[in-house]
């Protein structure tokens, strides 16, 4: 009889695993994350350089939601295993060397400062050391007191004597950012103080901005969950969790503030499975389809490193992932992406923003998901 029993119970867990692994292996073949990874690949290499959507015009140096798209189609193609689309990826960063080098980016600026990801990124492909020097020079110089102003220098000095970037602002989107270009130096150097310092700085952001909630406002004087600024540190906090190594002192602070996030956010998820552009308002917001694919992001990678329970989260991952996909157009364009927002003093500024079509903010996350979601043995 026992025996019995046990041989049920075995039965029982196999069956459960197999029908949890089912959310991810069954995908329907419209949302192949395969197809639609390459799709965004190939979509961002047919584009010039780009300024940022809303602003007509050449672009004066690479932006921030170009580095974003930019590396997320490389991670993309890596774990994917597509060399060619990797070739063109590189040689995309061969005119900033040369004929266009005026769009090569300057880190003075916690938004320019991320784009050192790139060649970092390359190095790690190529092992090119020239990649290497121009992305750590990046990753050093956001701790490095920058030539300025005497006022300027006193405020930056007073955050490097607290152990914090003198590009800290206190602003949602820093936290994926700052921890991107860390992250990727630690991986190229294998020297812990650049995650080390991530960790710390993440923590001091969460002590000071994150709300009892676990979400965040877009600032403190703009009491609102905006969809994209939750979206920023959903995903910074991911990348820090999933590369930071365990015995970190700060790593159980940051995956407790992690969890807590995700759990407010499975509770706002709406109707379509989708997140709103004010977060906490899922009846009342449009949907904003890049802050929700930041938070399918975020939770993705929370169930597969087993930060989120499987059975709670893996239903939430897949119907968000499904539910995106009517939002991406045959040349591989999401559509509903706001537009770039600063803060606002009513709600209405936020629920009468532009929405725009095939915007990096978006297409960047998208492909995080798409690279999130495919078989781990493909890396």
């Amino acid at each position: 009889m026992k025996r019995t029993i046990l041989k049920i119970c075995i039965l029982f867990v196999c069956i459960q695993t197999y029908a949890q692994d089912e959310v991810w292996d069954d995908l329907p073949a419209y949302a192949d994350p395969v197809l639609i990874g390459e799709k965004l690949v190939k979509n961002y290499l047919a584009s010039d350089y780009r300024h940022f959507d809303e602003i007509p015009g050449e672009p004066p140096y690479i932006v921030y939601p170009e580095t974003c798209t930019w590396l997320g189609a490389l991670v993309f193609s890596e774990k994917a295993n597509n060399k060619a689309l990797l070739m063109d990826l590189e040689k995309r960063f061969f005119p900033l060397l040369g004929k266009r080098k005026e769009l090569m980016q300057k880190p003075n600026h916690v938004d320019n400062t991320v784009f050192g990801v790139i060649p970092l990124r390359l190095y790690m492909l190529t092992d090119n050391p020239l990649y290497y020097h121009i992305g750590i020079d990046f990753a050093d110089r956001q701790w490095q007191l920058p030539k300025s102003s005497a006022s300027d220098s006193i405020k930056h000095c007073a955050l490097l004597d607290r152990g914090l970037s003198w590009q800290t602002r206190f602003w949602i989107d820093d936290m994926y950012m700052i921890t991107a270009i860390q992250s990727h130096a630690y991986f190229a150097t294998k020297d812990r103080k650049y995650i080390d310092r991530a960790a710390y700085e993440m923590t001091v952001y969460l002590d000071s901005i994150q709300k009892p909630n676990g979400l965040f406002y877009h600032a403190k004087q703009a009491p609102f969950f905006w969809g994209r600024g939750n979206g920023w540190m959903a995903a910074g906090m991911t990348e820090l969790l999933k590369n930071l190594p365990k015995d970190n002192k700060h790593y159980p602070r940051i995956l407790s503030s992690y969890q807590h996030m995700m759990r407010t956010l499975k509770s706002y998820v709406n109707k379509e499975g989708l997140w709103g552009q004010l977060v906490d308002e899922p009846e009342g917001s449009w949907t904003e389809t890049s802050g929700s694919a930041m938070f399918t992001y975020a939770m993705i990678v929370g169930v597969k490193e087993g930060w989120l329970d499987r059975h709670e989260y893996a239903p939430v991952v897949r119907k968000a992932w499904l539910a995106l996909m009517p939002y991406i157009n045959d040349n591989g364009d999401l559509r509903d992406v706001c537009i770039g927002t600063n803060i606002g003093s009513t709600k209405e500024h936020y629920l009468n923003r532009r929405r725009l079509v095939g915007d990096f903010h978006g297409q960047a996350a998208l492909l995080w998901c798409a690279s999130a979601l495919l078989p781990e043995e493909k890396q």
